[in-house]
């Protein structure tokens, strides 16, 4: 995982071309203007998701979920959230593995939590299990947030 701050972003350049494409992509700033659904960026290696309307909750609500083929990079526009972490070790598969979503649901207990907002980003490769949209004050509240999704090469 890499947390940071958004204007930092621009450090981790060079890991990898389509991780590269994301960043540039996210300090322009372009991802703001983004729709509802799949944005694409290079095709299905570098796109981000644009949740309608996404609510966060209690981490009782939440689930961890998991990657094999894809980058994720959370970007709040607007509103916080917390996304919380656990080792791969200390999870198990509750929902095997879907390859055309790239996703797999675990169960297991968060072990620390990351703070988004509009400045902040959290980028989580594949085998971190994570678990997103947990609300950071007292209250759920309904966020604005984009997802990048890249192709590991």
């Amino acid at each position: 995982m890499i947390y940071g701050e958004i204007k930092e972003l621009g450090f981790y350049k060079g890991i990898s071309k389509a991780l590269d494409t994301a960043i540039d992509c996210i300090l322009s700033g372009e991802y703001k203007k983004g729709i509802n659904g799949k944005n694409e960026i290079d095709g299905d290696v570098v796109y981000f998701n644009q949740p309608a309307e996404p609510k966060t909750k209690s981490v009782e609500e939440g689930f961890l979920e998991g990657h094999k083929k894809y980058i994720d990079i959370h970007v709040v526009i607007e509103g916080e959230e917390r996304i919380g972490y656990v080792p791969n070790s200390k999870v198990k598969v509750t929902k095997e593995y879907d390859e055309a979503g790239d996703f797999e649901i675990y169960g297991g207990e968060v072990e620390s939590f990351y703070y988004l907002n509009n400045e902040r980003f959290l980028i989580c490769f594949p085998g971190e299990p994570h678990m997103a949209l947990i609300k950071a004050g007292s209250e759920p509240q309904t966020i604005k947030k984009v997802i990048f999704k890249v192709l590991v090469d």
